[in-house]
């Protein structure tokens, strides 16, 4: 009979693939379906609403499933979070009006609610290291994932239509349904919880955590641009599918490095640095964005937002984790649902912008925020110097 310590040690790396897997299929829907829309003749705006439909969904429903794999099993949202993608990207494949792209986006956002915020927490309980080092390995997992699935995206499309994309991604999830059904499991602990008290703002963890709030929006809002956005602006300035995705390629090449050693860093010049750090970034690359109009430039600009975006994610999770320590799901779910908002609201505002004002607007936007940030981040730096040296 296998003991509890080997069946713990397969079922973490069934998670960790798992991550990997999911995160690669989200990656190839991501690509696919502004482009898909497109096709079927949805304008700039209608891009826009589409993603923050997903947005929406994943603004209040990360938190939400977040507090319930608390309270139940949470292998129970993480499998039928895989059969509800597989599905969703069944019914992409049926229809024909791209408006109905809208509640078909918002059902593959559920899914991914029900994915992430469970998967972030029990990865977390099964694996028992230190928080930073389990989640440089869950990190390292999604944004390697992240690399390679807008590639294979734009190039199944290119090659074979949008249709196969999403033909891919549904046998991918269902068979990670089956396959997690049979080899995750979780501490005996957790599957009997008792009722939680879920943490509070005080003290001094109220300005830490708002300038976590900040950079999670402040990624998100950006990557709501990049993936609902980009792929069909692309195309309209005459860039191929397949050059699109490798310009995303060089987005999640560039956070996958970062995660490497961004806790590393972090350890030497703590966690304010890395917040100014990240949203300076943030500035260049939107800067550079901002006047693309080549896969090259656009590559240059997403190779800054993928550092950005790295630097900004590793400070403000493992900031939330340790800040919910006694409440996993419920951290895993706020920080997802923060990362909802911000894709939502980056989506339609770009979107909006993109339509009325110029196909480049929406990294003004982001150009204007990330320097609004990266200001407030710099005040605050320099008044608790002040406050240190009296």
């Amino acid at each position: 009979m296998e003991t509890f310590n080997v069946k713990a040690a397969r079922s973490l790396k069934c998670i960790l693939c798992s991550v990997f897997l999911m995160q690669m299929v989200m990656g190839i829907v991501s690509i696919t379906t502004p482009i898909y829309a497109a096709s079927l003749g949805a304008s700039q705006l209608l891009l826009g609403v589409i993603g923050a439909a997903g947005g929406l969904i994943y603004s209040f429903m990360p938190f939400a499933m977040g507090i319930i794999s608390d309270k139940i099993r949470r292998r129970i949202p993480i499998i039928g979070s895989m059969l509800l993608y597989g599905v969703s990207c069944i019914i992409y494949i049926l229809i024909s009006e791209p408006l109905m792209l809208v509640p078909i986006k918002a059902i593959e956002l559920l899914a991914t609610a029900m994915f992430w915020p469970s998967i972030e927490a029990m990865l977390v309980e099964v694996d028992g290291r230190a928080v930073e080092e389990t989640l440089r390995r869950f990190n390292l997992s999604w944004s390697s994932a992240a690399i390679i699935g807008p590639v294979i995206g734009g190039m199944l499309i290119s090659l074979c239509g949008a249709k196969s994309s999403f033909i891919l991604s549904s046998a991918v999830s269902l068979t990670l349904a089956i396959t997690s059904s049979i080899l995750v499991i979780e501490p005996l602990k957790e599957v009997k919880r008792q009722k939680l008290d879920h943490p509070r703002l005080k003290g001094a963890d109220l300005s830490q955590i708002v300038m976590a709030v900040a950079a999670i929006l402040l990624f998100s809002f950006i990557l709501g641009i990049i993936f609902n956005l980009f792929p069909a602006h692309a195309v309209l300035l005459g860039i191929p599918a397949y050059e699109a995705g490798i310009a995303i390629f060089i987005n999640g090449l560039a956070r996958f490095l970062t995660f490497s050693e961004a806790y590393r860093v972090e350890e030497k010049i703590g966690k304010i640095k890395m917040f100014i750090i990240g949203s300076t970034a943030m500035v260049f690359a939107s800067a550079i964005a901002m006047i693309s109009s080549t896969t090259i430039t656009f590559s240059v600009a997403f190779a800054i937002y993928g550092f950005g975006a790295g630097i900004l994610y590793a400070a403000s999770i493992s900031l939330i984790m340790r800040w919910a320590s006694h409440a996993k799901g419920y951290g895993a779910g706020l920080f997802e649902s923060l990362i909802g908002v911000g894709y939502l609201t980056g989506s339609l505002s770009g979107g909006a912008v993109a339509e009325y004002i110029t196909i480049n607007a929406p990294y003004m936007l982001s150009l204007i925020l990330s320097m609004v940030i990266s200001m407030s981040y710099f005040t605050l730096y320099i008044r608790s110097s002040k406050n240190t040296v009296s």
